[in-house]
């Protein structure tokens, strides 16, 4: 399932480098229009990423192009609260999810410097799969999104800066006329102090979907990084409450592994609801997982990043504007996320 990390502060201070992940949804047209669109919607943006890349090859950012492909198997659905008269039918009941995506970021630094822009366009698609569901029973349907995601970070003194981030979106089945429930918008805002060469803190605010439904979300940021032991390799930890706590250790410039707790979830609009009568529906989930990952830089334009573990909590909703129609939650189970990046930041860069 789609994962939405809001943003990650900068790792090097001179460049205020971040990385952000977006996602999310939108329904299903019929196959044939399913693939065409798919393949549309990433020939665009590979075209978009290869004008970027001709302009601006010699720049110190180099823009980056990001697929990838995240798999959660068939689970069990467990805790099914809705009407009674559903229930009492239903039985066996389970949930396959699968997630396909790419995303362009085009860095940048302006103001003699002083100020860090990061422009990323983003596509994805979610799929569903369900067995022994009735067409009665209201259900999470395939997904589309298409996004804007713009980061900006602004030094205003020697040890603080702010960072704000904008994601409007487009998050419809595209099955019928879209309606303004298709259209959504995400932002936040990062207060950041730079403690050291190695450390900093920032405090803010989020207006997100990482829990299901949009609501306020306040933050708390640490970055960290230090050697394990005099002369020995380099490692990070970093944290953005109350969404993600990371580390990793960087054994060799090609290698980076590390162990991830994270939150990350969406909301979109669905049209088909089944028998159930609904004015405004929408579809809510989020997952909270644990488990490695690696980066593998494989050249100095080009790295493959593998995420995997197992979900400690998910729970998916359908309601109808804020009322809730259908709550589940499927099983724990293993997923795995894999994406390659061509172009962006590296530590082989210059080689």
């Amino acid at each position: 399932m789609k994962r939405i990390n809001i943003f990650h502060p900068s790792e090097d201070p001179s460049l205020y480098s971040l990385a952000t992940r977006s996602s999310q949804c939108i329904e299903r047209l019929n196959m044939t229009a399913q693939k065409s669109f798919t393949k549309n919607c990433a020939g665009v943006l590979l075209v978009v990423f290869l004008i970027l890349f001709s302009q601006s090859a010699a720049a110190q950012l180099r823009p980056g192009l990001t697929f990838g492909h995240e798999i959660w198997p068939s689970s069990s659905v467990s805790n099914l609260d809705t009407d009674e008269s559903l229930v009492q039918s239903l039985s066996d009941l389970s949930i396959w999810t699968d997630v396909r995506f790419v995303r362009v970021s085009y860095p940048m630094m302006l103001q003699n410097g002083q100020m860090f822009l990061d422009i990323q366009p983003g596509f994805q698609r979610i799929q569903f799969s369900y067995d022994n569901w009735t067409e009665e029973l209201p259900r999470p349907t395939d997904a589309y999104i298409i996004d804007l995601n713009v980061i900006s970070q602004r030094q205003l003194s020697k040890r603080w800066s702010l960072l704000a981030q904008v994601t409007p979106a487009l998050k419809s089945g595209l099955e019928e006329k879209l309606a303004s429930e298709d259209f959504a918008i995400e932002g936040a805002i990062l207060a950041i102090r730079q403690l050291s060469d190695r450390s900093s803190y920032g405090f803010g605010v989020a207006y997100s979907t990482n829990f299901g439904a949009p609501v306020p979300i306040p933050l708390l940021q640490f970055d960290y990084r230090a050697p394990l032991w005099s002369g020995g390799p380099e490692w990070r930890g970093s944290a953005l409450l109350p969404s993600s706590l990371e580390a990793w250790v960087i054994p060799a410039r090609r290698l980076e592994i590390g162990l991830q707790l994270k939150s990350m979830g969406d909301r979109h609009h669905i049209t088909e609801t089944g028998t159930v009568s609904m004015q405004k529906p929408f579809s809510d989930y989020f997952d909270t997982v644990m488990g490695p990952s690696i980066i593998l830089y494989l050249t100095p334009w080009l790295n493959l990043s593998i995420d995997s573990g197992i979900s400690l909590y998910r729970q998916m909703k359908i309601t109808d504007g804020r009322e809730e129609v259908i709550n589940f939650e499927p099983d724990q189970a293993g997923f795995l996320h894999w994406q390659f990046t061509i172009g962006g930041q590296s530590p082989l860069k210059g080689q």
